[in-house]
């Protein structure tokens, strides 16, 4: 039996909405299997990127621990030197300080304290030249821009001193050092300086004792040396002398005469040692008390075959100043120059005048200076490691006293030296000495 017709057209009706409504369904089922797929690919890629996270924030813990470990050591290290260095600054025989830019403490040793009487709380962070006031050698104190830390800060570069300084203690007495201050600087940047001091009041009394000695010895050797030679100028004039005999006598002469300029020169060097050597000005030609000298000195250099010029000078040079300091001062130069020049060497003395001065100079083709030793030549007793093998008596005072000399006379003295090349020495002196104030 057939079914009526209306009834297909029925189910067609609503079978094509049904049918729209299921690919619909299907269409978005897919999209959200593709989020769904999308999600799970992304929750994978996170969960990765999780995983190389936390490898590397392991690693970072581990290398943050190494690092910490290292510091530790490091810590350990530094702490270990400022000991270390703490230790051997509290152990150093001598005083030492330490200056900012400006000048003000911050650090000194046990030494400083021992040897001033302040501790480190009481000078911190003050100035040293307040805390610690510097005199002369006669005791009158030195103003600011002449000490050494001062000079070392401006000059940036290290500095001794070169002649007695005294250090004013906290209870107010003095005693001498002996100084040396060096800059501390970081790259190219000054941040301060070091100043080390000793006290050389054991070293001054020997020197006073030595000086004392000398002195003494110096004066009991004056009187048979005034004997002899006046012994031998009496067989000279009153008696009769083979050639032979006379060659002796001469010798002997010549012998007494530079043992008594050895005398003078040590009695020379007891009063400038106890401050009593005074300068007495008179008028003087300079270029013919030279000229003079250089004549004294022809025996001398004939033996050694030497050539000796005094040619470069002005036609008179008329000064104010003392004759027997100016007189060391060219016998120390002009022998020394004959002493160490070898055996047909020259020597070359000059003088030249300038705006208010006048410089000697005299010039060897000798055996020279080391280096290394050039810095002590001016002081007392010191000869050359060379000189003493060159010429194994010698007595070192003979630079001291030429120095003393120029210092006394208000003038500059130095030198230029080559080892094994000869040298130069000069004192630039004034024209007219004034007594000072």
């Amino acid at each position: 039996m057939r079914a009526p017709k209306h009834s297909k057209t029925t189910s067609e009706k609503f079978a094509q909405p049904l049918k729209q409504k299921v690919a619909e369904l299907t269409v978005a089922l897919r999209e959200r299997t593709q989020d769904l797929d999308d999600l799970r690919r992304a929750s994978f890629n996170l969960w990765q990127d999780l995983e190389q996270e936390q490898s590397e924030l392991q690693e970072v813990r581990k290398a943050t621990t190494n690092l910490l470990g290292d510091l530790d050591q490091e810590r350990e290290k530094i702490n270990a030197a400022k000991a270390k260095d703490e230790a051997m600054l509290a152990s150093i025989g001598d005083g030492l300080v330490a200056t900012d830019k400006d000048g003000k403490i911050i650090l000194v040793n046990r030494a400083f304290e021992n040897l001033l009487g302040w501790n480190e709380l009481e000078v911190k962070g003050k100035v040293l030249l307040e805390i610690v006031p510097t005199t002369d050698e006669q005791g009158k104190e030195l103003p600011q821009s002449e000490q050494l830390i001062t000079l070392t800060l401006q000059r940036k570069i290290a500095t001794t001193t070169t002649t007695t300084t005294h250090f004013k203690r906290k209870n107010g007495t003095f005693f001498p050092v002996a100084l040396t201050s060096s800059p501390i600087i970081i790259g190219i940047e000054l941040i301060g300086a070091v100043e080390v001091f000793r006290d050389i009041t054991k070293e001054k009394e020997l020197d006073r004792v030595k000086s004392e000695f000398i002195s003494i010895a110096s004066h009991q050797l004056r009187t048979p040396l005034t004997g002899i030679q006046w012994v031998v100028e009496r067989f000279t004039k009153k008696e009769k002398l083979s050639p032979k005999g006379m060659e002796y006598l001469n010798d002997i002469h010549l012998s007494a005469k530079h043992l008594t300029e050895l005398v003078d020169l040590l009695l020379n060097l007891s009063r400038i040692d106890a401050g009593k050597v005074g300068i007495i000005p008179e008028p003087l030609e300079v270029v013919g008390f030279i000229k003079s000298f250089v004549d004294e000195t022809l025996p001398l250099r004939d033996k050694k075959e030497l050539t000796m010029t005094f040619a470069d000078y002005p036609t008179a040079l008329p000064v104010v100043t003392d004759r027997s300091a100016l007189r060391n001062i060219v016998q120390s130069f002009i022998s020394n120059a004959i002493e160490y020049t070898p055996v047909g060497g020259t020597i070359r003395v000059t003088v030249q005048q300038k705006d208010g001065t006048f410089v000697i100079a005299v010039t060897d083709t000798g055996i020279g200076i080391p280096q290394t030793e050039q810095a002590h030549i001016f002081e007392k007793f010191v000869r050359a490691s060379n000189a003493k093998l060159y010429k194994t008596d010698g007595t070192g005072i003979g630079l001291y006293v030429a120095e003393r000399a120029v210092h006394l006379l208000g003038g500059k003295i130095w030198f230029e030296s080559e080892q094994d090349k000869g040298s130069t020495f000069y004192a630039e002196l004034p024209l007219e000495f004034k007594t000072p104030q």
